[in-house]
């Protein structure tokens, strides 16, 4: 039975950290920052999310030829300036943070909205560009637009949907050589399910 070579197995750690670039790094704390603060619904979340695509543009682009989440970083600045307006003006209950809940039939539609334009996405990407991993990288993009509407009005199942995306993604970024992005996105799907239970507890507290 081989044994466990921890000194390559550290050696092959901290060769990973030293290709980390320092965008990556501030990518990473703004990003992280954004998840943690939306999943305690406070609102200064939508700050972080301005800053974390500015540098997360940066890698996709030249590092991991991720064109699809390349082009998807534009959308969540947009998205974060109307979450913001939308958690301080879109409720007058400001208290109480107004998390609602969607029916089955607009999930149903929902889902199978991304999935039709996943596949045109993958297609188009696979055929016509250098994209790598194409089906994968239009699955995240595609739903991630989905899920980051119904973060900013404040969708419970949002979270439900980012464990995935975020689960998925994982993969693609290791798959890509980016530890540290992978990681990232580790700590995403633990907040992801910390904030799917903190929001639940939230709008059952206020629809007792």
């Amino acid at each position: 039975m081989p044994t466990l070579d921890h000194s390559m197995i550290l050696d092959s750690l901290i060769e990973a950290l030293k290709e980390i670039s320092i965008v990556e790094i501030i990518a990473v704390i703004t990003s992280v920052a954004y998840a943690f603060l939306a999943s305690k619904n406070n609102i200064w979340c939508w700050f972080f999310g301005i800053l974390s695509p500015l540098f997360s543009m940066y890698a996709l682009y030249f590092y991991f030829q991720l064109y699809a989440e390349f082009y998807l970083q534009i959308y969540y600045i947009g998205m974060a300036v109307y979450g913001f307006y939308s958690w301080k003006y879109g409720s007058g209950d400001h208290k109480e943070k107004a998390i609602e809940v969607w029916s089955f039939s607009r999930h149903f539609i929902l889902i199978l909205s991304g999935l039709i334009l996943t596949f045109t996405l993958g297609y188009y990407l696979k055929n016509y560009t250098e994209a790598a991993s194409t089906y994968l990288d239009s699955f995240t993009t595609v739903f991630a637009i989905f899920a980051t509407f119904m973060t900013a009005r404040r969708i419970l199942e949002n979270w439900v949907y980012w464990i995935i995306i975020d689960g998925i993604s994982i993969y693609l970024y290791f798959d890509r050589g980016g530890n540290l992005f992978a990681l990232l996105f580790l700590v995403y799907t633990i907040i992801a399910i910390y904030g799917f239970y903190n929001w639940r507890k939230t709008y059952r507290l206020n629809h007792v």
